[in-house]
């Protein structure tokens, strides 16, 4: 969570640098051939610049106004993207590959260097709401183009859930891979793959 200009500075970087690995070119280039990658990364600033204010606004009138700004930017891109990530979701090192279709739950709760390959849910499951119905997603998670977490699941650190799995039940083991519907452990990462 974002609660200061020193965090805020560092999500910035770390994720800039990611959107860089992946094919970010810039924002000239961005503007000009309007690419995806350049859209996804405009997404991802906004949504720290949401979060940085929205944390931080309480008493201050000029943070209040940048928090109303900033979220009206972070909804619509995200409508333009098909992307809804509520801010304070993620910690930092979130990386998107591809939009459209991105579903997060306002509730849950993912942890650093998070990889969204496109078309992912990870939300409750329609009974109740808050932290206790909704997923708690440990660090270096990589979800496949159109996996699923679904309701109250914990999932370790390092782990990988694959093209179109859905998860409905926690998994403790780090450095697993979550295939199939519902999803089961494929196989544990030897230290080779890792």
């Amino acid at each position: 969570m974002i609660t200061n200009k020193e965090d805020l500075k560092n999500y910035l970087e770390i994720e800039k640098k990611l959107c860089t690995e992946v094919g970010y070119k810039g924002r000239l280039h961005s503007f000009i051939t309007q690419c995806e990658v350049g859209k996804i990364t405009q997404f991802m600033k906004i949504l720290r610049l949401d979060e940085y204010y929205s944390n931080t606004c309480k008493k201050n009138p000029f943070k209040k106004l940048m928090s109303i700004y900033y979220r009206r930017k972070h909804n619509k891109l995200g409508l333009m993207l098909g992307i809804s990530i509520p801010i304070n979701t993620f910690e930092r090192g979130l990386l998107i590959y591809h939009s459209c279709g991105i579903v997060v739950h306002r509730d849950a709760r993912c942890g650093q260097y998070c990889k969204l390959h496109g078309m992912n849910c990870i939300g409750n499951n329609g009974v109740g709401s808050g932290v206790d119905n909704s997923p708690k997603i440990g660090d270096h998670l990589d979800l496949g183009i159109g996996a699923k977490i679904i309701g109250n699941v914990t999932l370790a650190d390092n782990t990988t859930v694959a093209a179109r799995a859905a998860v409905c039940k926690s998994f403790d083991t780090p450095y697993q891979v979550l295939a199939g519907i519902p999803a089961k452990i494929l196989k544990i990462k030897s230290v080779k793959e890792i």
